[in-house]
């Protein structure tokens, strides 16, 4: 067997550990000029302010941006007034200075039209999106299932009153909504599986958050003051924390939420956006990172590009050798 010089050693090694991953937050912005947001989800630093733009577009538009996720090489994004889905191709290799490209929109079955639809959520294969609209609406209070990969609307099944957001979790579906306001739980062919949170606590559910398929926050955005914030639930919806945000985020209207380094919150709001992290005791404190100036905020999704980080010292032993090569290969 050949021997394996050091400097191809180190050159396949480096080039495993260049491949790292980037992770952004995608936050919907409906104050004119209406955009997404991209943010570094490691630092919260704005990248670009209007990252995705209707700047010049011709037979699309952005009017109100409510979601926006990553879907595959894609980006899509529900616009609750314009009634589509509109889909941007995403720069793998610089998706920071090489903006996302419009690709086309989805607005219905071909038969049925979307109006005023909502949140999104991608588990792999189908995308799934909330949709309230005219009661005398094909889709009116629906959850909607489109194939991601022909971009095809291919089911659809009645959900809640009003419904804002869809989340995977554990395999099944978490539905939000305003009318009654509850999180209902949904299997993905539509079965009903019962009410996680029942009426009496949240007003205007939004933004759901998936933690580890164990847990999932929940968005409370209107009501009264000191009930807007942040809920946390176990599986079986019991409420585990309550970060009240009206005092910190000056009586903002909370929609959007993201976990960030540490153990703190990205909460988008009319307000702008802010970091919410513990002071301890019971305690938090609420720093903005985008001005309510000229910013609406609404739900915040994860974009990520690149493969996991790989250190070149694979098996940890404080030397980059062949040991480490046979690894990597």
């Amino acid at each position: 067997m050949r021997p394996i010089h050091s400097g191809v050693l180190m050159l396949a090694l480096t080039a495993g550990a260049a491949a790292q991953q980037q992770n952004f937050f995608m936050v919907t912005n409906s104050t004119s000029p209406e955009s997404v947001l991209l943010m570094n989800a490691d630092n919260g630093d704005v990248l670009d302010a209007s990252w995705i733009n209707d700047q010049g577009a011709s037979g699309w538009a952005l009017v109100f941006p409510k979601s926006a996720i990553q879907v595959g090489d894609e980006v899509w994004v529900s616009d609750q007034n314009q009634d589509a889905v509109h889909r941007f191709a995403v720069d793998q290799s610089d998706p920071i200075l090489s903006r996302p490209v419009y690709v086309g929109s989805i607005t219905g079955d071909g038969v049925n039209e979307f109006d005023n639809i909502r949140g999104l959520s991608y588990d792999g294969e189908r995308v799934y999106l909330t949709m309230w609209g005219s009661s005398t609406n094909f889709f009116y209070n629906s959850v909607i299932v489109i194939d991601a990969a022909s971009a095809t609307v291919v089911d659809s099944w009645p959900t809640t009153g009003s419904p804002f957001d869809v989340q995977q979790f554990d395999g099944d579906l978490l539905v939000s909504g305003s009318s009654p306001n509850t999180v209902v739980r949904f299997s993905k062919t539509g079965q009903n599986l019962g009410t996680v949170v029942p009426t009496g606590v949240l007003s205007t559910a939004q933004q759901i958050l998936n933690i580890d398929d164990n847990e999932f926050l929940v968005m409370s955005s209107l009501g009264l003051a000191q009930n807007r914030g942040i809920y946390r639930y176990n599986a079986a919806g019991q409420q585990i924390e309550f970060i009240p945000t009206s005092v910190g985020m000056d009586n903002a209207t909370v929609r959007g939420v993201a976990q960030i380094p540490g153990g703190g919150y990205l909460v988008s709001s009319n307000n702008g956006v802010y970091a919410v992290t513990s002071a301890g005791s019971g305690a938090y404190l609420f720093t903005q990172l985008v001005s309510g100036v000229g910013f609406n905020g609404h739900y915040i999704g994860r974009l990520t590009i690149g493969a996991p980080d790989c250190p070149p010292d694979l098996n940890g032993d404080g030397v980059v050798d062949a040991d480490d090569f046979f690894l990597f290969l």
